[in-house]
């Protein structure tokens, strides 16, 4: 059995459809791709508490990471006035894409980011004001009260 040719069936593009025009993102260099592992990685590291490693960083394309994963589409979303809200998602999305696959980049694109962040925010203002409550009630002093919210297994 032979194989297909790869571009028969293979779509390695990414359609961002943004105010009525769809904006198709280039595939990634193997590059680009390389960096976009690398800096999942140490993000998924850092999410679970460990060190970073510097090396998976250490690269000049993370100073303009949204113009390198979204190649011309970022000149061209620009040259368009589209916000910089739109562009930064855009160019996350892209990301997730390039280090993910497209149902991860999907999901990110349809989430609503006023909807997921606000809770967040309420829930981190509570937790600190529940902290200063309870360690000036307790006459506890902030690292004794944070010894113990550590030990209940929640975090800030």
């Amino acid at each position: 059995m032979a194989f297909k040719d790869l571009d028969e069936f293979f779509d390695d593009t990414l359609p961002l459809p943004v105010g009525g025009k769809t904006y198709v993102v280039p595939p990634p260099s193997a590059e680009t791709g390389l960096f976009c592992q690398r800096l999942m990685e140490a993000g998924i590291d850092a999410a679970n508490g460990e060190n970073i490693d510097a090396a998976k960083l250490d690269d000049d394309g993370e100073k303009d990471m949204y113009r390198r994963v979204l190649g011309d589409v970022y000149d061209e979303l620009i040259a368009d006035g589209v916000s910089w809200p739109k562009v930064k998602h855009c160019g996350i999305t892209a990301f997730l894409w390039i280090a993910g696959d497209k149902d991860t980049a999907e999901k990110y694109w349809e989430r609503d980011p006023e909807a997921q962040e606000a809770p967040n925010r309420a829930e981190r203002r509570a937790a600190a004001a529940s902290t200063r409550r309870r360690a000036s009630t307790t006459g506890t002093s902030r690292s004794s009260g944070r010894a113990a919210k550590a030990s209940t297994g929640k975090t800030s």
